[in-house]
């Protein structure tokens, strides 16, 4: 019965050895074969692999570990090694995943008395498609060598203990001791992976793997909550950034033609400083600045600042032959702190870009509210489609072969409800589509 409990015990230490010394390998490699992809990019869409190939040979001279390039077609563009056939089971099943856009599943545990190489495998990406992979062909000799000399020292341990092990108590012990480490263990590996919302039970711990778990916990939540303020600042930034430019751009090369391009231009490139100031809080936190909050200036008339807005947008339409109307201005005064021009950017380069002229813009009031409506008589959008409308990153499935990163009704949205209002989108009558940013009506405001 000892002997019995004693496998028994043996089994998930034997398995947590092959399997941590099988993931340490893997991750080390996987950082390898990432830095190769990342040097593959240029090659592969330049055709110059001289470098390439000179790369993968020297790390092969360094870690006799043979290392190729493939494109999106499994042809080998860059080798270490001639003679490598892509049709081999563990690299096809490799690059099929790979070349899909999707991570390979992690190799089994290495056990010693196993032999074979260890495929690592990862996609070479360019604004999110893939152009090809890197391969590594690990050797794992030493790594199952590492195994069985854990093993050895682990079956010892038990054979000079097993006297002292009361019937009974190794299974218990060993589980509750390894399951938080085995936890533990993998909530790293999806951490590493990119899964920045992993974490781990600290339920029925001991003491001592309940404060690691605590503090693992907390360092997963910093980690995502960093990642996730990076991306929608980087996300927020590239996209608010393009419009103005490009708009700027567009007017002053028009300044020989038409005067009012010329305010409108100078009226871009001072609305790109507030615009970096804003982003440069946003990265940092998503309360209100003091500024922000004072609410000291006096309100600010829609009507009058769509208008002015509009001096610039016509000259635009005009040259791409496209008709803007100008529809009822109803005066209302609102938030000082409503950006205006930047919503109303981003609602008529939605509506030239994927609607369909004439595009009309009014002012009008509504109860409480201060109504912006910009409308196009395009194809319009589902029943389903308007509820997602202002969502991070949605996009109309009509639209995703288009140019855009389907963010900039989500920033309309987020300038709507900084003050308070809201964004709808709906169906005229008559087709087409109609934006609606709702802000609230100040009350004492005098037109």
């Amino acid at each position: 019965m000892v002997v019995a409990l004693a496998i028994v015990a043996v089994i998930p230490l034997a398995n947590f050895i092959a399997t941590s010394t099988s993931r340490t390998l893997f991750l080390s490699r996987s950082n390898d074969a990432d830095w190769f992809a990342t040097m593959a990019e240029s090659p592969l869409q330049t055709g110059d692999i001289a470098n390439l190939r000179e790369l993968a040979v020297r790390y092969q001279e360094l870690y006799n570990t043979p290392v190729f390039v493939v494109d999106v077609d499994s042809r080998v563009i860059a080798t270490s090694v001639s003679g490598v056939d892509v049709k081999e089971p563990d690299i096809a099943t490799a690059l099929h995943s790979t070349l899909a856009g999707r991570l390979p599943p992690e190799p089994p545990a290495l056990w010693p008395w196993r032999s074979g190489e260890m495929i690592v495998s990862r996609p070479v990406v360019n604004n999110g498609s893939v152009l090809g992979a890197a391969v590594l062909r690990v050797p794992t000799e030493n790594a199952r060598d590492q195994v069985q000399r854990g093993l050895l020292l682990l079956l010892g341990g038990l054979l000079i203990s097993i006297g002292a092990i009361i019937v009974g108590i190794v299974r218990p012990i060993t589980r509750w001791v390894l399951r938080p480490l085995q936890d533990l263990d993998n909530a790293t590996h999806q951490i590493t992976r990119g899964a920045l919302d992993t974490r781990v039970s600290t339920d029925g711990r001991a003491p001592e793997l309940r404060r690691l778990g605590d503090s693992f916990n907390s360092m997963a939540l910093s980690l995502h909550q960093a990642r996730q303020r990076e991306r929608e600042f980087v996300a927020d930034a590239s996209h608010q950034l393009r419009t103005p430019l490009t708009s700027a751009r567009i007017h002053i090369e028009g300044l020989s033609r038409l005067s009012p391009t010329a305010r409108f231009a100078l009226s871009d490139i001072d609305r790109l400083g507030r615009i970096v100031q804003r982003l440069s809080r946003l990265a940092g936190s998503d309360r209100p600045s003091a500024a922000d909050a004072e609410g000291n200036e006096e309100p600010l008339d829609l009507a009058q600042a769509v208008k002015e807005r509009l001096v610039g947008w016509k000259a635009v339409y005009a040259a791409d032959d496209l008709e803007l109307i100008v529809g009822e201005m109803v005066p209302g005064g609102v938030a000082p702190e409503l950006e205006v021009d930047d919503i109303l950017d981003v609602l008529l380069d939605n509506a030239s870009k994927y609607g369909a002229p004439p595009v009309e813009v009014s002012v009008t009031r509504d109860g409480t509210e201060v109504v912006m409506s910009v409308r196009d008589h395009g194809l319009g959008l589902g029943s389903r489609d308007l509820k997602k409308v202002g969502e991070r990153f949605w996009r109309s499935a009509h639209h995703r072969e288009m140019p855009g990163t389907g963010l900039g009704l989500a920033i309309v949205r987020s300038e709507a409800a900084r003050v308070g209002g809201r964004v709808v989108a709906r169906p005229p009558i008559g087709g087409g589509l109609v934006i609606e940013v709702r802000v609230p009506l100040i009350d004492d405001y005098d037109a």
